[in-house]
């Protein structure tokens, strides 16, 4: 049974991750393009980030408390009437911030509650591996429409070709969600067992849960630092190369840090059957992100090509890896928060990142600052290689 609910969501699920990437962008090209003002595109995107920052813990109890399969129907259901009302919007030829901020506003808590949902969903039903498989197809689909989604600003302006678009993503969302609706249940949080669980932790116990456990706290300590260091990265990279009219060699280092992001979760799910294979490829993300963080500290292009690649390849290897880790390590009842808790402070970190070298630029060059957040990823990687050789993070 469990390989035959991973086939049939398996698919729909991919496009459903890819679909609600792209239909973000869409909405903030499209609401960027007429409405230009720098300050009203500013409000957007606090509207397309704040949402999530402010219910994330509602969002967490709903997930635990509720059943998973049907949180996912409405999310996607929502996913549908959200591309309903942009095509009503174009239609009308309506221009007002309100509308787009609280179209943006409701796509952004959407698009969390289905993501939390999913990954706390797919834990009951799959057995580790598999998991990991599923994780990496799904990290696989995302890099890809970061890759591809940021080409629909060359014709944004074209509104029957991005209604079009529009249309596609609304069919996509509903086969998906006709796809649900064929999933037989399976043994949710709705068992007693699962029940006196959820009901033992409170919010706040349920979001402390990973300070309980010493491994899921290193796997978040993992994923925060090696964040952090990562968060500013294209910043420093557009602002070196703009300071020397060389705009277009950023271009190429994007691609590389695509491709390094496709080729890592291909990796990794190449080598997700064997338990062994999969932590080693942990232990080797840490060895790749060490040695792209020395390739950074050399101010030299090629180099920060190559760096560019290897650490791509290397966070994506290890963002699948603590993904799974962590859904594996977790109490089913309770994924909801820790994945939430997971996604406050590892992906909240790069506001704080992107801030601080920013600041540094008034008093260092920004080469000397890349050189920095080398030294930086070479003592994430070091740490992420012991801690794996130690079975700190390593699934049992």
């Amino acid at each position: 049974m469990i390989k035959r609910l991973w086939q049939q969501f398996y698919l729909s699920a991919n496009l459903v991750t890819f679909t609600q990437i792209s239909f973000r962008l869409i909405i903030v090209l499209y609401a960027s393009s007429l409405l230009t003002d720098a300050g009203a595109i500013g409000t957007l995107m606090i509207f397309d980030t704040l949402p999530f920052l402010v219910l994330g813990p509602i969002i967490a109890k709903i997930v635990n408390h509720h059943n998973r399969k049907s949180l996912l129907k409405l999310t996607v259901l929502f996913d549908v009437l959200l591309a309903l009302a942009l095509l009503a919007i174009m239609a009308t030829g309506y221009q007002h911030l309100f509308g787009f901020a609280l179209l943006l506003a409701v796509n952004n808590v959407v698009t969390s509650t289905y993501q939390i949902s999913e990954s706390s969903f797919f834990p009951l039903i799959l057995d580790d591996m598999r998991l990991a498989k599923y994780n990496s197809a799904i990290f696989f689909s995302g890099s890809l429409a970061m890759i591809i989604a940021p080409n629909i600003s060359g014709f944004i302006q074209q509104t029957g070709l991005i209604s079009l678009l529009i249309v596609v993503s609304a069919g996509i969302f509903l086969l998906a969600l006709m796809n649900l609706f064929f999933l037989a249940e399976v043994a949710d949080d709705h068992t007693t067992e699962n029940k006196a669980i959820a009901n033992a932790y409170s919010l706040l116990r349920s979001f402390t849960y990973i300070f309980e456990d010493k491994k899921l706290l290193m796997a978040l300590v993992l994923l925060a630092l090696g964040n952090l260091f990562d968060a500013p990265m294209d910043t420093l990279m557009i602002t070196k190369y703009t300071e020397l009219s060389q705009l277009t060699k950023v271009g190429l280092i994007f691609s590389m840090a695509g491709i390094g992001s496709l080729v890592g979760s291909f990796l990794l799910s190449a080598f997700s059957k064997h338990k062994t294979y999969f932590q080693r490829m942990m232990f080797v993300s840490g060895i790749g992100i060490a040695l792209s963080g020395i390739l950074l500290c050399f101010n030299d292009y090629l180099l920060y090509l190559v760096a560019t690649f290897i650490l791509s390849c290397s966070l994506s290897i290890r963002t699948i890896y603590i993904i799974t880790f962590r859904q594996i390590q977790t109490p089913k009842a309770i994924l909801g928060s820790v994945n939430t808790a997971f996604k406050y402070i590892a992906f909240g970190i790069y506001p704080l990142g992107i801030w601080l070298a920013t600041y540094l630029q008034k008093l260092v060059p920004v080469n000397v600052i890349i050189a920095f957040s080398g030294i930086g990823f070479l003592f994430v990687g070091v740490l992420t290689a012991y801690l794996v050789g130690k079975e700190e993070v390593t699934i049992q």
